[in-house]
């Protein structure tokens, strides 16, 4: 298993070779700043230097006198007029309908990141409500997910037969192929592969596709990596979290979280916390926990304090400290299945091996094996409208029709595929 995991990792690193640079960039979009969100912003700034990482923030009001703020601070402010975003395309990212938010500081923060400004290896955008409860904790996440990733979320559920009945599904068939996924991004990471390929199927469409499944389905349609961290896994839709939470995992990133007051005593509550349990995480025992001899029910609560000491201190640990321990709970998963042990203590080492490190998403294989004449005809057709579109310049009189026509092809080749789905599969309708 040692073997199959250094293999995994040095396939990811080979992948991403040809984006690796020395810079990334981390940006929170906000619509209305206030004095709250910098003093954090600029802590987290001053920490970034150390591992060359930039601080942005991308703000909504365009009436804000940003002259007054710049000076104060080391992260940059940006601000992009509605009119340079709609003229490349960069609008409904976020857009449900009739909603007013044709263009926000969601669409501007694509546009910067994927055309005007393409200097940088990885990019985060965060939403304004998400909580970060230290410098440490964004540091750990970053440097252990960066440079083997593509796409960076809190999850990732797939819809492989392009059911339209639930959520906002139905926006998705002329706007992309099968299969589709999604999740929320109030947190999201991106390669500079991933953001070039952003950039292209902008070009092409002439906006962005509903953010929550656009970036996922984009990430599996190109066979990219995609991971879901266990540190994101408390980004939820509305949630209230109590402070208990909040200290059983103080490197999680929270959601949301939009009382500023309340982030800045939890932070230090937090910073106090980890400070009075910053003891040494004793593993001298771990490798041999499911010997022969072992008591099963000693070995359960052993991995529950584990688990719980761990998730106080895991961003002191290295990234090569974590990827270790992965392999090493990876083994002792193997030790205790030969040993039999329950189904509990399996989930627990299973549960420790991904919380030290994530592996990535798994691939997608294809759903269809015999694409029908009128699959290959769409297929052809798609390709053709795209290289087109992808020739002219931005102020072509041709592109409002072209672009009509590429979501017409796109949603003939999605109702196409469903049928072969079906016909193939067995699935139900959708």
């Amino acid at each position: 298993m040692a073997i199959c995991l250094l293999l995994i990792l040095l396939l990811l690193s080979c992948q991403h070779m040809n984006i690796l640079a020395e810079n990334s960039a981390l940006c929170f979009i906000i619509k209305y700043p206030t004095y709250q969100n910098f003093l954090f912003v600029q802590e987290l700034t001053e920490d970034a230097r150390k591992y060359h990482l930039d601080v942005f923030i991308m703000i909504d009001d365009n009436k804000l006198n940003l002259s007054k703020i710049s000076n104060k601070y080391d992260f940059r402010l940006l601000r992009i007029e509605n009119n340079q975003s709609r003229y490349y395309g960069y609008q409904k990212s976020i857009e449900l309908g009739d909603n007013g938010r044709e263009i926000t500081s969601w669409d501007k923060a694509l546009l910067y990141f994927t055309v005007l400004n393409k200097n940088y290896s990885f990019v985060w955008l965060i939403e304004n409500d998400v909580f970060i409860p230290s410098v440490q904790a964004f540091r750990s996440l970053h440097q252990l997910y960066s440079n083997t990733s593509d796409l960076v979320v809190p999850n990732n559920t797939v819809n492989l037969i392009g059911k339209t009945s639930t959520w906002h599904w139905s926006m998705a068939a002329d706007k992309l192929i099968l299969p589709w996924a999604s999740s929320m991004v109030n947190v999201v990471g991106f390669s500079q592969r991933m953001l070039v390929a952003i950039a292209d199927y902008v070009r092409w469409l002439g906006e962005v596709p509903f953010h929550e499944f656009f970036f996922h389905s984009l990430a599996i349609h190109l066979n990219f990596t995609m991971v879901v961290p266990t540190e994101l896994s408390t980004i939820a839709y509305r949630s209230n979290h109590s402070d208990q939470e909040l200290l059983r995992q103080p490197n999680n990133l929270w959601h949301s979280f939009k009382d500023r007051v309340r982030q800045s005593t939890m932070r230090k509550r937090l910073a106090d916390y980890i400070s009075q349990n910053n003891y040494t995480i004793d593993l001298t025992d771990l490798d041999m926990l499911c010997d022969k001899n072992s008591n099963m029910t000693k070995i359960e609560q052993y991995l529950k304090n584990f688990e719980s000491q761990f998730e106080i201190q895991k961003s002191q640990f290295s990234t090569n400290d974590r990827l270790a321990l992965r392999q090493r709970f990876i083994n002792l998963t193997e030790q205790c299945q030969k040993q039999n042990a329950s189904k509990q203590i399996i989930l627990l080492t299973m549960t420790l091996a991904d919380h030290a490190y994530k592996l990535p998403e798994p691939s997608i294989k294809p759903l269809i094996i015999n694409k029908s004449e009128l699959h290959l005809r769409l297929d052809r057709l798609l390709a053709e409208n795209k290289a087109t579109i992808m020739q002219l310049p931005l102020n072509s009189s041709l592109l409002v029709e072209l672009r009509q026509q590429g979501k017409n092809i796109t949603k003939q080749l999605t109702n196409e595929m469903k049928r072969e789905i079906q016909m193939e599969k067995g699935f139900g309708k959708t």
